[in-house]
């Protein structure tokens, strides 16, 4: 669909910037990113009153040992 809108000139820079990185349209890159900001926000749970973030890689584990190993750097 065809529109006009305003757009802030750094928004249209990175908008862009993001078009030439992908080689897209700059219309598929201001839709990317439109939808990219209505996605909802990583969910997150609460264990023992702590906050839980769901990752987006699960390959990717943090365990008490990885913790205590870069605990003191």
């Amino acid at each position: 669909m065809r529109t006009t809108v305003d757009i802030d000139d750094d928004v249209l820079r990175a908008a862009r910037a993001l078009a030439e990185q992908k080689g897209l349209s700059l219309g598929a890159a201001i839709s990317q990113l439109a939808l990219r900001g209505l996605r909802p926000s990583t969910p997150t749970e609460s264990v023992s009153g702590f906050p839980v973030m769901i990752s987006r890689n699960p390959a990717h584990v943090v365990t008490d040992e990885l913790v205590a190993e870069h605990r003191d750097d």
